[in-house]
């Protein structure tokens, strides 16, 4: 399961009450979530994980992450300053990158990744297809992706997005949340459209179709402000 799509903020979450991932999303209102990075048998994450400048975990290692500054915009940095989670170094302007791997996270197994298009755009990889490192490379590569970080696989692969969900049983102590950029204001004037009989529901679904009578609805709205 991939998505691309622009992301007007984004959260790292520690879940140290152990909820499932939809129960997360539910409690958020994201409209994307996944999870973090790897954990040990005590439930600890390993790596850096640091929220809103108080750090959960941490190792010696200064390397790229999911770093989220006080724009709320995710980004593919070193800088631990506001939120920040490690992850796998995938890609870096398109080129691939080479980490030392243990033998349980270098073996193919399921995949949950974050890319950066060249726009910005987020694109999440989350499946249960095996794939090794090099093979996840390549199929971030064609799906057109600059920066990327493989984060925990395996059994912990899930994640929940609009079109779809991949389910597992395990909990996970880190998730990373999305929200997708929205056209709410826009939707509010269809929206009051529809409901006062201006546009039909075929419009709605397609109001590219009826730019007339949209511009029309955003009049009548703000007048009936």
């Amino acid at each position: 399961m991939t998505d691309v799509f622009a992301c007007t903020r984004a959260q790292i979450y520690y879940n140290s009450k152990r909820k499932p991932l939809a129960q997360v999303k539910r409690e958020s209102g994201c409209s994307h979530i996944i999870n973090g990075y790897l954990f040990n048998g005590s439930f600890q994450p390993v790596g850096w994980t640091v929220i809103d400048g108080k750090v959960i975990s941490r190792d010696t290692y200064q390397d790229w992450g999911i770093s989220i500054g006080s724009d709320g915009k995710p980004q593919m940095l070193t800088d631990r300053g506001g939120s920040f989670l490690s992850g796998v170094p995938l890609l870096k302007n398109g080129a691939k990158l080479e980490r030392s791997l243990t033998p349980d996270v270098a073996r193919s197994a399921a995949r949950t990744a974050v890319g950066w298009m060249p726009d910005g755009r987020i694109c999440l990889w989350c499946d249960k297809t095996s794939l090794t490192r090099e093979q996840l490379q390549n199929k971030l590569l064609g799906l057109g992706v600059a920066d990327a970080l493989m984060l925990d696989g395996g059994g912990s692969t899930q994640g929940f997005f609009p079109s779809g969900k991949v389910a597992s049983s395990r909990k996970v102590p880190t998730m990373v949340l999305f929200w997708e950029e929205t056209h709410q204001e826009e939707n509010t004037d269809l929206n009051w459209a529809g409901k006062s009989g201006i546009l039909t529901e075929a419009q709605l679904a397609e109001p590219e179709k009826a730019v007339t009578r949209r511009e029309l609805a955003e009049i009548l709205h703000r007048l009936q402000k």
